[in-house]
């Protein structure tokens, strides 16, 4: 019988999806695709545009008990940050360029252990998508702070948020990768219509950085984005442009 990855006891296995299946379950793209998909797209040479309509999951991670430890904190996000869009409030800077969006009013706790979860979901799973996601001993740091319920510090695995402004429904998805800003590692994640950036380093949060990081008592930024100043712009572009997908994107 295999070993769970998370408790490393012999159990049978669940399906586990890496990122929560209803991230990519939004109501109003539904409403609207003929095929209620997800587009999974990479720069990868080796990987070929793909629908998923289930999402992205793993049969060889988590056994139930310690795949349904991420169950509360899945709900929270998708409810705050799908449900409750219309709850964002706009940020503009003093010229009155829209900058971002907030939140009011959010737990910490709860979404801060979710993030951390995709993380540690993604670092052990041997899914090709999220190959370039590597934790090291950072993955027993994050299990015991999701069995411990502990959020930690902002500092501790810090998280930004964003969003691009192209994007107004339809869930595109690119790999997660490692990004480095000013010297320190990152990885970023696009979850349904939210990318998060969460910090994968000892060293401190960048101090540009750390007035838009999540933290207890605070306002929840995210910013707005180009997406034809991003990787995943690249990403999107040359996958459409190959002749090779030309079938994908006309279905």
């Amino acid at each position: 019988m295999p070993k769970c990855k998370y408790c490393n006891q012999e159990k049978p296995l669940v399906k586990s999806h890496i990122i929560p299946r209803s991230f990519f379950e939004i109501k109003e793209f539904n409403k609207k695709a003929p095929k209620k998909s997800l587009s999974l797209i990479s720069d990868s040479e080796d990987f070929k545009p793909m629908k998923r309509p289930v999402g992205i999951y793993d049969v060889h991670l988590f056994c139930s008990d310690c795949e349904n430890k991420f169950m509360k904190y899945d709900d929270y996000a998708f409810k705050l940050l799908n449900e409750q869009r219309e709850n964002r409030k706009t940020q503009k800077d003093e010229k009155g360029l829209v900058v971002g969006q907030y939140y009011e009013n959010f737990d910490y706790q709860l979404l801060k252990l979710f993030f951390m979860s995709i993380l540690l979901r993604a670092g052990l799973s041997a899914d090709f998508f999220f190959q370039r996601v590597t934790l090291g001993p950072f993955a027993e740091v994050l299990k015991e702070a999701i069995d411990c319920a502990d959020a930690k510090e902002p500092e501790d695995f810090a998280v930004f948020l964003a969003y691009y402004a192209q994007i107004k429904r339809g869930p595109v998805i690119f790999p997660p990768d490692m990004k480095r800003i000013d010297g320190i590692n990152f990885y970023f994640f696009h979850i349904g219509r939210v990318i998060f950036y969460i910090k994968v380093d000892k060293r401190k949060t960048p101090s540009t950085l750390y007035p838009i990081i999540i933290k207890p008592d605070s306002l929840l930024f995210l910013l707005e984005f180009d997406l034809r100043d991003s990787n995943a712009y690249e990403i999107l572009k040359r996958t459409v442009d190959n002749p090779t997908n030309s079938t994908y994107f006309k279905t």
